[in-house]
């Protein structure tokens, strides 16, 4: 036996291990974000440490497997993540310990994130915060939040991303009152990630004022204090602030022995050199990215590849080595269309665009601009398939109400009550398979009719007329109002008709659409708030006779630049719940 092992076997022997456990898993979830190598260490010490114990508390086990899941993603290893993630969310299934799924779920998705793959990252946040508040896991949706306010950040849908980030800073300090430690975010990722959206949005000064808090967090030490003075020193640049973002790069550069891998250390180099040239550093940043692009290419990292040829081609430019940065730039494109890296890609045929425009080539420099427009539909395309995905995925986790089940407890009390013969007994069983049969059959003929909610047209039809209908009230700059009106007061065998019926209230440019079981969502094109209430009034009046004396409430938004669809549907539910709390009758 390793004698390491032996030495921590015999202590665990002198001591009670239970509360000994539980502080080296608390003090290893913040060891896996600040000095990941370090951690990886200490973890595969301490899992031989378990057998060799015989130590087999599922909930200790399952906590490991987190950690462990959460330290391969700190060390860039995603591929390892996903597969330890998978088996963690299995065993939690097996064991019936759901209030440690969302963990799984959080590292899956952002191993799914740092590959670029949003479309599946996005439902399983989803799920992730669904499940961390049935389970009451501030410590998982805190996680979830920051990863999608980030990822929202990344997609500019800056309004959702900053409800995401508001909420996950007012519940982080909540996160020790769960029973049981799992993993949790430092606190100064929170502010980072407010700060990049500020940033994102060019509020420098706020951006500012959320990185400092973030650096100022007491859990900022090692790489997680690293990052946030890189990102410190771009935005205290670009604030103006010059002489602070240089005093931040140079406590950044001097955290970089604190990074144990050499992923980590290019993906450092690699922003340090974008800093670099934006400061005028030509040489420096050549250095630094020539550092990056030779460690990508041995760990075959091809976006991180595909970025950095874009960044070397720029410093080409600034070098004056025009032909050379064009042929670096067509490596970097033709990267990103194999790809499918649409973002980048309106990126890259925008910085070509605008060097021919330098040229006065202005044939070239519209066919690359015409590139960019087509790059930028795809991208929003993609994007938009992503929020279908989700939104079906919603509508598939609807409760199917409860089936029958013979064998549980509350049966046998019953049979036992009542005393019944073995035939009666039978009779009774199989009276409850068919009331259960039809129950299954009626709600799932319900469900099927509120999947189409205009005739006979499929969910993800409609779903995309709307983001349609979204897209051109921004490009023609006209108003939109969203209505979300909660049907858990109206018989569901009764909705189709209340639908059919509201609908027949609508213009025909409206668009409704059964958003879950009890919710149903309007989109009224060209209607401004005002017109909105109008509309409420009329909806009302039409809703009443259904819901009985009880009040209606129907929450309302109006549509900014930068909503989506998700967004709208946000704010119009936390509209319809202050007039819920106010006692408002709409």
């Amino acid at each position: 036996m390793d004698f390491r092992v032996m030495v921590l076997s015999l202590f665990l022997w002198l001591f009670p291990f239970g509360a000994g456990a539980i502080d080296q898993l608390d003090e290893l979830t913040e060891l896996v974000y600040q000095y990941p190598s370090k951690a990886f260490s200490q973890l595969a010490l301490l899992e031989k440490t378990f057998a060799a114990s015989h130590i087999n508390s599922d909930i200790n086990q399952l906590r490991l497997s987190v950690l462990k899941c959460q330290n391969l993603l700190q060390l860039g290893e995603n591929e390892a993540a996903i597969n330890v993630a998978q088996l963690g969310d299995a065993r939690a299934k097996q064991l019936k310990l759901d209030q440690a799924r969302p963990y799984f779920l959080i590292c899956q998705a952002d191993a799914n994130l740092n590959n670029n793959n949003i479309q599946n990252a996005l439902p399983l946040l989803d799920s992730a915060i669904t499940l961390a508040r049935r389970y009451q896991q501030p410590q998982a949706l805190v996680d979830a939040l920051r990863l999608r306010g980030q990822l929202d950040t990344d997609t500019d849908n800056f309004s959702s991303a900053i409800e995401d980030l508001r909420l996950a800073i007012d519940i982080y300090p909540d996160i020790h009152t769960q029973t049981q430690n799992w993993v949790w975010p430092p606190q100064a990722y929170i502010y980072a990630a407010m700060g990049n959206l500020l940033y994102a949005t060019h509020d420098f000064p706020q951006a500012m004022y959320y990185t400092n808090l973030g650096i100022q967090s007491s859990d900022a030490k090692g790489k997680v204090l690293h990052i946030i003075l890189r990102n410190a020193a771009r935005i205290a640049l670009d604030n103006q602030e010059f002489d602070y973002s240089d005093q931040l790069e140079m406590q950044a550069k001097i955290l970089l022995p604190e990074l144990g891998s050499p992923l980590e250390l290019a993906y450092s180099y690699a922003i340090l050199a974008s800093i670099a040239l934006d400061k005028g550093r030509i040489d420096t940043a050549e250095e630094y990215i020539a550092i990056a692009i030779n460690t990508f290419k041995k760990q075959n990292q091809k976006v991180a590849i595909m970025r950095s040829n874009r960044l070397l081609a720029q410093i080409r430019f600034a070098q004056h080595q025009d032909a050379e940065a064009l042929v670096l730039m067509h490596q970097a494109i033709e990267q990103g269309e194999s790809l499918n890296q649409y973002s980048d890609l309106k990126g890259f045929y925008g910085i070509i665009s605008d060097y021919y425009l330098e040229q006065d080539d202005f044939k070239q420099a519209y066919a690359f601009l015409l590139k960019r427009y087509r790059a930028t539909e795809l991208a929003n395309q993609e994007m938009n398939n992503a929020r279908i995905l989700q939104f079906k995925a919603r509508l598939n986790q609807q409760d199917m109400g409860p089936t029958s089940n013979d064998n549980t407890p509350e049966s046998t009390s019953i049979l036992q009550e009542f005393n019944v013969d073995w035939l009666y007994s039978t009779l009774f069983l199989i009276a409850i398979l068919l009331l259960g049969g039809m129950i299954w059959y009626l709600i799932d003929k319900q469900n099927n009719r509120a999947s189409h909610a205009d005739g006979d047209e499929p969910v993800e039809t409609l779903v995309q007329q709307i983001l349609s209908v979204l897209n051109n009230a921004k490009q023609g700059n006209y108003p939109l109002s969203l209505l979300i009106f909660n049907a858990s007061q109206i018989r569901q065998v009764d909705l189709p008709s209340l639908q059919d019926e509201l609908q027949h209230r609508l213009r025909e440019q409206d668009k409704l659409i059964r958003y879950s079981m009890d919710e149903i969502v309007i989109v009224l094109p060209h209607t401004s708030t005002e017109g909105a209430q109008k509309v409420i009034t009329q909806l009302v009046a039409c809703i009443q006779p259904w819901q009985g004396s009880s009040k209606i409430n129907i929450g309302v938004a109006a549509m900014q630049q930068f909503d989506t669809l998700e967004s709208l549907i946000k704010r119009a539910s936390i509209n319809q719940l202050s007039k819920i709390k106010s006692g408002e009758n709409n």
